[in-house]
């Protein structure tokens, strides 16, 4: 049996429309439609609320869906991706901004330092920016 299958059985077992079941977790009746027909996934976070409330064990609920395990994989993959990425935005950034606000200063040793300091964070947000393509091309390839 699968997620949705499983939530159908849940509603249907404690008499509740797919509208009713929607409130109690804060959702559409087109979000619980979409889960019990296999269109979408419920988040995690409401899957654990689901085991709470009805006493299922996620384990129960996700170990006869490789699909669902393999979605949950790839969104918390996706979203590590998307830290680093922001990382990476962070040192360019502030080393650009660095660089480019020292080119406007009169020359001084300050100035050699700053400039120095943001060759240095831009070379740590290129350094990441290759380790994060290599993930990246490592997930496309382990993707397909």
């Amino acid at each position: 049996m699968n997620v949705g299958l499983a939530i159908q059985k849940i509603r249907k077992d404690q008499n509740l429309t797919q509208e009713a079941f929607g409130d109690i977790f804060h959702v559409t009746r087109q979000a619980v439609s979409n889960w019990e027909t296999g269109k979408t996934y419920p988040d995690l976070q409401i899957l654990v609320e689901i085991s709470e409330q009805y006493g299922i064990s996620l384990d129960a609920l996700l170990k006869e869906d490789p699909q669902m395990v393999q979605t949950i994989d790839r969104q918390r993959a996706i979203g590590a991706l998307r830290q680093e990425k922001g990382v990476i935005d962070m040192f360019t950034g502030a080393g650009t901004g660095i660089i480019v606000s020292c080119l406007f200063a009169p020359a001084s040793i300050r100035r050699s330092v700053m400039i120095a300091v943001g060759l240095f964070l831009l070379c740590i947000g290129w350094y990441k920016k290759a380790k994060h393509d290599q993930k990246m091309i490592s997930y496309i390839e382990k993707g397909e």
